[in-house]
């Protein structure tokens, strides 16, 4: 049987290949790809933003069918709301479990994004058997080592690709809950009043994040009209045009809408430098900011670190999440209130991938979704 792939060559090449589909290890599983998602990632991959060994097969948020399993997958994998047999519906981390050996994994155990040999679909080399090791493909090798969730049959079919991206979200509101004092101020609770910085997807599902946990305040930021509009959808209070207005006239805005103190927490989801440096102007002091938009290294910025030190600020990074996080992604995509399959403006198949990454920061597109099946 045959396979069809993408495969990134190079930068800014794709190309659609065939492989032998793989003989399956006691202690793995074949899935068939349903759908996934593209990320922002991909297009930064695809534009030579990332160092890889390539060429890859891209792709890491996926939901799809288990075509085959191995008589030892159960036991060998994390399997989350198993077992799981041939058939079933499930979604996979793209990260596999943990070394447990590694500098991180020993002194940092809390941290799992952190281990320096995991490895992540998506990101692998396509000329290393079993070859399959990225979802924008008929069917993706699934490892042993790695983390497998049965999907709950209340998400509806539609948001179920949005597992992966979801599971962001809800770590970046996590981050900002630490360190969970409230009652006196620090960090994210209830009634936090928190500017979102930017609306591409990530952004947009922690606006959603955040008006479904309780925040109070939510004021969403971009320059694209059309994002602000859907992040009103997605539960934002108050939009501001960044290309309408000043840094100046923004802090002054968000200081008129929080009785000229500023946000308890500023989260930066645009992945532009300058917009780090706004985050620390409309904070307020004893406040907290969140830096998740910087998945690649997008320059330098110019800021104040006084600010830091005069305000007593929290600055946190996120490097995407545990792996336990895809079950707070899920338990999340069954309580929600969002709209969240406004967020999802296109399903293409698998040969026009190249498209659809062309399509990402364009006017009204957000969550593009390949359908190797169709």
């Amino acid at each position: 049987m045959q396979v069809q792939a993408a495969v990134m060559l190079q930068p800014g090449q794709i190309e659609i290949r065939e492989f032998e589909k793989p003989s399956l290890a006691d202690d793995a599983l074949l899935l068939q790809v349903d759908r996934v998602g593209i990320c922002g990632t991909d297009k930064h991959v695809y534009l030579g933003h990332v160092a890889l060994n390539f060429p890859i097969i891209p792709g890491h948020e996926v939901v799809g069918t288990v075509a085959e399993i191995g008589k030892n997958a159960n036991q060998a994998m994390n399997v989350m709301g198993g077992p799981i047999k041939a058939g079933d519906r499930v979604t996979v981390v793209p990260g596999s479990k943990n070394c447990g050996r590694c500098y991180y994994c020993l002194h940092v155990p809390g941290r799992p994004t952190l281990c320096s040999n995991r490895r992540i679909y998506g990101f692998g080399n396509s000329e290393t058997p079993p070859y399959l090791h990225g979802d924008f493909a008929e069917y993706t090798y699934i490892h042993g080592d790695s983390w497998v969730y049965k999907m709950p049959e209340s998400i509806p079919e539609e948001i179920r690709v949005l597992t992966e991206p979801v599971a962001v979200a809800t770590r970046v509101v996590g981050r900002a809950c630490a360190p969970g004092l409230p009652q006196v101020g620090d960090g994210y609770s209830i009634g936090s009043r928190v500017a979102v910085l930017g609306c591409g997807p990530i952004g947009l599902l922690v606006v959603a994040v955040l008006r479904d946990s309780g925040a109070g305040t939510i004021i969403a930021t971009d320059m694209v009209e059309s994002r602000l509009e859907m992040a009103k959808q997605m539960g934002a209070d108050v939009t501001i045009n960044v290309g309408e207005t000043t840094p100046e006239e923004r802090v002054e805005q968000i200081q008129d809408l929080t009785n000229g103190v500023g946000v308890d927490i500023a989260i930066e989801c645009a992945g532009l430098p300058s917009v780090f440096a706004e985050a620390l102007d409309v904070v307020r002091r004893g406040g907290k900011v969140i830096e998740v938009g910087h998945y690649t290294d997008s320059g330098d910025t110019q800021i104040r670190p006084y600010q830091i030190c005069n305000k007593d600020l929290d600055v946190c990074g996120v490097w995407a999440y545990p792996q336990i996080q895809f079950q707070t992604a899920l338990d999340f995509l069954q309580i929600t209130r969002a709209p969240l399959h406004e967020l999802i403006t296109h399903h293409l198949p698998l040969h026009q991938l190249e498209t659809g990454i062309d399509m990402l920061g364009q006017e009204g597109v957000y969550k593009i979704v390949i359908e190797p099946q169709s």
